[in-house]
């Protein structure tokens, strides 16, 4: 079975999950896992891009531009998109007299289903990553 294949098989596989889960538990329960599962993924994602980023840096060999285009395009799959000059810095600082390089991203994870007066309308979710840079010699 293909890539498209195994896709295909659990996207199906979630949806009979979902509509199994909203009969038992109900409809507002079963978008409740949804949400969370939907702030899970922009989570992860954002926590890779800082570590993907702060790991292209710590090589000693590429820009801040480079370091923040890798990060963006890690976090492409994202519905809401990353700035690069609002939700990305990079940092140079010395840890233990060695130096390294911070890459902190951000994202305002917007809900699925707003519920006013109940909770925001975005969560704006964080990580920072700091990486010794390798001695390029």
């Amino acid at each position: 079975m293909g890539a498209i294949g195994q896709v295909s098989f659990f996207i199906a596989l979630i949806f009979v999950i979902v509509v199994h889960e909203a009969a038992h538990l109900g409809v507002a329960k079963a978008f409740g896992i949804i949400e969370v599962a939907n702030a899970l993924n922009t989570r992860i994602t954002v926590v890779n891009a800082a570590r993907d980023g702060a790991r292209l840096g710590s090589k000693g060999l590429a820009t801040d531009d480079d370091i923040a285009s890798l990060v963006v395009m890690e976090a492409d799959r994202l519905r809401d998109p990353i700035d690069p000059n609002a939700d990305v810095t990079i940092g140079h600082s010395d840890v233990d007299g060695v130096e390294a390089v911070s890459v902190e991203v951000c994202n305002d994870h917007s809900l699925l289903l707003g519920v006013p007066l109940v909770l925001p309308e975005e969560l704006r979710m964080c990580s920072r990553t700091v990486m010794r840079v390798a001695d390029v010699n």
